[in-house]
Order: structure tokens, then sequence, then C-alpha cells
């Protein structure tokens, strides 16, 4: 069994994804502030900040560093991918998700 989990590891490094068209990657882990990739989005997040009780939840779950923390929870539009884990991780509802039509601000 190891030897082949190993194989498939070796020949998966040989593969090339690179100036592959139609298929979106990413070369570094954890750029995405430098990259851009809220068009990726197919729903955003919207606050209800009465409701919110400033937990830091969302903040501290985004995987794509997209929240940033000034007394309230305040969301980058070109980072966030929509994964919408702020969501799911909110204990008092306050984050609500629609679909974004990607118009300009």
């Amino acid at each position: 069994m190891k030897r082949s989990w190993k194989r498939g590891m070796l020949e998966e490094r040989k593969l090339r994804y690179d100036r592959v068209k139609g298929i979106p990657h990413v070369r570094e882990p954890g750029n995405s502030k430098r990259r851009f990739t809220g068009a990726w989005r197919a729903f955003m997040p919207v606050w209800d900040y009465s409701k919110c009780i400033k937990c830091r939840r969302c903040w501290l779950h985004c995987p794509e560093n997209a929240i940033k923390w000034k007394g309230k929870p305040v969301w980058n539009p070109q980072v966030c991918k929509g994964c919408m884990i702020c969501m799911e991780v909110c204990p008092v509802s306050a984050i609500t998700k629609v679909r974004d039509r990607h118009d300009k601000k």
C-alpha cells in the first residue's frame, strides 16, 4: 500500500499546471491579497451590525484574511472568495449571503 501511495505522489509531482488555459491556479499559498480573487465569488457576505456581538469569529476563521477588525468586521471584496465560512461560524446569524453581481461600485 505504501508503495502505490508514494508512486502516485511521484507521478503527481511530474504534472505541470502552468499556463493551462481555463484552469485557475494559485502558485503561492496565501497570496490572495496580491491576486484580487474576489472575481471568483458567487455569493458575498452582508453584515447586520445591529445583531453583531463583536465575537470576532468571522475575522478569526476567514481563510483568505478578507476581514479586518476595526471595532467591527470590515470586509474586503477584492480578496473574499465567497466561501461563506464567516456566515457559518457566526453565533448570532449576523451575516447573510447574497448573490454577488460583481457590479462596479
